[in-house]
């Protein structure tokens, strides 16, 4: 199965012709008032595009990588807190997850029904997830 990411770009664009968003209003179970307020003001000088830059940078993450220590090896301990329902990021239905599993020696995964915005959807859950990690592992 082919996720729906991948043919974004070959479809138009994630909203095709229209290239935006059609204009919805903020969930305020969601998004309390305020924060909504903080989060379109914080976006409105700089725009999406930092916040996106680590996806722009494919050039200097490749080089940072083959440079990698022990070729990249994690040896501490990792906490990966996994969206069930994230079409981006899941590494539990496909082999999005296969590399981060080869390549850390002590991987946790939580797992929280949320798409990708785990801190938004999900806050009161992903900070018990790590609270626990955190204490499993004696850290």
């Amino acid at each position: 199965m082919i996720s729906p990411s991948a043919l974004i770009t070959h479809n138009g664009g994630r909203y095709g012709s229209a290239h935006r968003a059609p204009a919805t209003s903020p969930d305020p179970t969601m998004w309390p008032p305020a924060d909504f307020d903080a989060l379109v003001e914080s976006f409105r000088g700089s725009g999406f595009r930092p916040a996106n830059a680590w996806y722009l940078n494919d050039a200097v993450n490749i080089a940072y990588a083959s440079a990698a220590p022990d070729n990249g090896r994690l040896r501490q301990s990792v906490l990966f807190v996994n969206g069930d329902w994230d079409a981006i990021c899941d590494i539990n239905r496909g082999r999005l997850g296969e590399p981060m599993h080869a390549s850390c020696d002590d991987l946790s995964v939580a797992n929280l029904p949320a798409r990708h915005w785990l801190p938004l959807e999900r806050k009161i859950e992903l900070v018990q997830s790590i609270r626990s990690w955190l204490e499993a592992k004696g850290l």
